[in-house]
């Protein structure tokens, strides 16, 4: 009986560790990705060929689509953008200049959440792989 409960137990603990937070490899970190915030959504495409694309959707104003670059840092399991817009700001509320496109490299974090790929798993409104 106490053997069957700790092979449950085991069992259980591998499954919460398999499902949460793991790194990915680069061919995984390729796609679109979607990130719903009360005031819109935002698409993000990684490309294979080092580029991406960018829309912000915000309710009530015209739609934004830029492009730009990335690269993946497999050891950290970190997306790197070139040209990227910054939507929400560190409150979880549309930034005033979210049009502007930011100077200098956002990094993300790219795991693998309960069987699903997350980027920017550490923010209230992350990216999830489509």
């Amino acid at each position: 009986m106490v053997t069957g409960a700790r092979s449950v137990v085991l069992l259980m603990v591998y499954v919460m560790l398999v499902g949460c937070s793991m790194k990915i490899p680069a061919a995984t970190a390729y796609g679109t990705y979607v990130a719903s915030y009360p005031f819109g959504t935002e698409t993000i495409t990684l490309n294979r060929d080092g580029t991406f694309v960018q829309r912000v959707e915000i309710k009530q104003e015209q739609a934004l689509t830029v492009q730009g670059t990335w690269d993946f840092d497999p050891k950290e399991s970190h997306a790197n953008f070139y040209g990227a817009l910054i939507v929400a700001d560190g409150f979880d509320h549309l930034r005033s200049d979210w049009r502007t496109v930011t100077a200098g490299i956002v990094s993300l974090d790219v795991e693998r959440r309960w069987f699903k790929v997350v980027m920017g798993s550490a923010a209230t409104y992350p990216y999830v792989k489509q």
